[in-house]
């Protein structure tokens, strides 16, 4: 068996331990870096000292040169170095030269040192850890230093024994961490988690509130609001246009006669691509949206979802581990329940909320209310699929009678599909299509297998996890998106084609599905569990990562998502 030794600890590693050790697990263990303003000010502020320059004098060589008073000072910029007794791996930003033929690690950071003007915690145990690896190579040490870019200023400490016992203490408990198949827990009431990249991935209010560990006397649990990424997804829905790219541009350029503009849009600032049916592609545009994560989504031209491309699979294999080892378990089941319980909930509060009032539609709501709550018990998937047909079954008798009253036009006959015989259907649809893209964005990120559920058996090329996942959210993205865009007239029975029994879109019912889909994608609710804001489309993200935790036994049961 190998030791921990055999697998060198990064300095930086124990910076983020000292940190914050569940930061630490995340990054290192889990693999999920995540950029944030402060990430990126910091890559920035590095720039200079990330490139290679100097030389690196022998440690006698270094002895001489400083008592060559004629010689400038030597310095060196982005040294690795290595040691296998210490276990320890890292790049030095700085080495400087001082008197008496020492040398000095000066490591620099964004921000600014303590208010006592001292270096943080993180810094000195990752500065003395440097300090050791260069002694290791046969240089003196005697102080370490970083220089602090939001004031301008150098920070220089003196090294000692106790420093150093000190640090290698850290470097062992950050291996300790290394070892363990569940994250620690998350912090409480800690100001870490204000600025901390990985606060989407961490979710240390969420998990506290659910396992009770960042409870108060008073009963109040801090929030920390993540807010939504600034990028928004980008779709092409016009067949033999072109996306190329042009610089740090994704160039949309339509096919010869379109009434299209040609488009060009940032990098930075798309989250995903979709593409709609015959829209081509570079190689050199796929190439700079995989290095930057941006996932690219593939449709055929009636909505289809094909499927995507990723830069790589999570590395937080022990997710998926646990996925498979819960695979038809009772843990598996329990989340089924809450799942396909939360849909039912959520299917009544949309009747609730547009049925006209009267005998039938109270009838129609206590009917949905006993189905759900015989879901809440389902002892089998059989039973549960069960409760989720009769509930279906009163759902979309009373959806069709929605749609009837705004248009006969917009009449159904229940739910259709492959392929769907009215406009109502075809929209529903392709609504789903785009509702399981977003689900398996969000399932993937967590860590998650997308084609083994808990509740939609494994088939062939079936997202089945992604499946479970947007169950609660159907009805309250795609249905309402749809039933809105109807009563609100942004589209029109002129916008569908029929081609036998088969309805599909025109090119403007389906821009409009979209936009009317990413409105409802990127509209703030109020979480009914953690009680702050949060659009859709970061409450998927959300759920999805809780649900990962369910299996990895983090936290012990699904948290419902349970529109008001």
């Amino acid at each position: 068996m190998r030791s921990s030794f055999d697998d060198p600890l990064q300095l930086r590693a124990v910076n983020a331990h000292v940190f914050c050790p569940r930061l630490f697990w995340l990054e290192y263990v889990a693999g999920e870096f995540v950029d944030n303003a402060h990430t990126l000010e910091g890559s920035h502020v590095h720039r200079r000292v990330d490139q290679p320059g100097g030389s690196m004098p022998a440690p006698q060589a270094s002895d001489e040169a400083s008592k060559n008073k004629g010689d400038d000072p030597w310095h060196t910029r982005s040294l690795w170095l290595s040691d296998d007794t210490l276990g320890l791996t890292g790049k030095l930003d700085l080495v400087d030269l001082v008197e008496e033929g020492r040398v000095m690690p000066v490591d620099t950071k964004k921000g600014k040192p303590t208010r006592d003007g001292a270096l943080w915690e993180a810094d000195r145990a990752q500065l003395t850890l440097q300090a050791l690896l260069l002694k290791a190579q046969g240089y003196q040490v005697a102080s370490i230093a970083a220089w602090y870019h939001g004031s301008r200023q150098r920070v220089v400490e003196a090294l000692t024994p106790e420093m150093e016992t000190w640090a290698l203490g850290h470097a062992m408990s950050a291996r300790h961490t290394r070892s363990l198949d569940k994250p620690p827990a998350p912090l409480v009431d800690a100001p870490q988690c204000r600025g901390c990249s990985l606060n989407g991935v961490c979710l240390p209010d969420e998990v506290n509130a659910l396992t009770g560990g960042g409870e108060h006397e008073e009963g109040e649990i801090r929030r920390v609001l993540v807010p939504d990424h600034d990028a928004v997804p980008v779709y092409v829905t016009e067949g033999g246009t072109r996306v190329g790219l042009k610089q740090n541009m994704l160039k949309i350029t339509p096919r010869r006669g379109s009434e299209m503009k040609p488009a060009e849009v940032g990098l930075g600032a798309m989250s995903q691509l979709n593409l709609m049916g015959g829209v081509q592609i570079t190689t050199q545009a796929m190439q700079a949206l995989l290095r930057r994560d941006v996932p690219v989504s593939f449709f055929s031209y009636g909505g289809f979802y094909y499927g995507r491309t990723q830069s790589a699979t999570s590395r937080n294999v022990r997710v998926r581990i646990a996925q498979f080892k819960h695979a038809d378990s009772e843990v598996a089941l329990s989340i089924a329940r809450a799942l396909i319980a939360d849909k039912l909930y959520n299917a009544r509060v949309f009747l609730r909320r547009h049925l006209p009032e009267g005998p039938e539609s109270k009838r129609a709501l206590r009917k949905l209310t006993r189905i759900r709550k015989k879901a809440e018990k389902a002892e089998s998937v059989e039973q549960l699929l069960g409760y989720e047909g009769e509930g279906a079954r009163q759902y979309w008798a009373h959806f069709d009678a929605l749609m009837q009253g705004a248009d006969e036009a917009w009449a159904m006959q229940g739910r259709n599909r492959r392929p769907p015989r009215d406009p109502v259907n075809a929209m529903l649809s392709f609504g789903y299509a785009l509702l399981v893209k977003d689900a398996q964005l969000a399932v993937e990120a967590a860590g998650l297998d997308a084609y083994l559920g808990v509740y939609h058996t494994a088939h062939h090329g079936r997202p089945s996890m992604a499946l479970d996942l947007m169950e609660p959210f159907r009805r309250l993205i795609v249905d309402s998106a749809v039933y809105l865009m109807v009563r609100r007239g942004e589209v029109s029975p002129e916008n569908f084609v029929r081609s036998g029994q088969a309805v599909a879109m025109k090119t403007g019912a389906r821009k409009a599905l979209i936009a009317a889909y990413e409105r409802r994608m990127a509209e703030s609710v109020i979480h009914p569990l953690f009680g702050y804001a949060i659009s859709y489309r970061r409450i998927i993200a959300v759920q999805a990562r809780l649900l990962a935790r369910v299996l990895t036994g983090e936290i012990a049961a699904m948290p419902n998502f349970r529109t008001r």
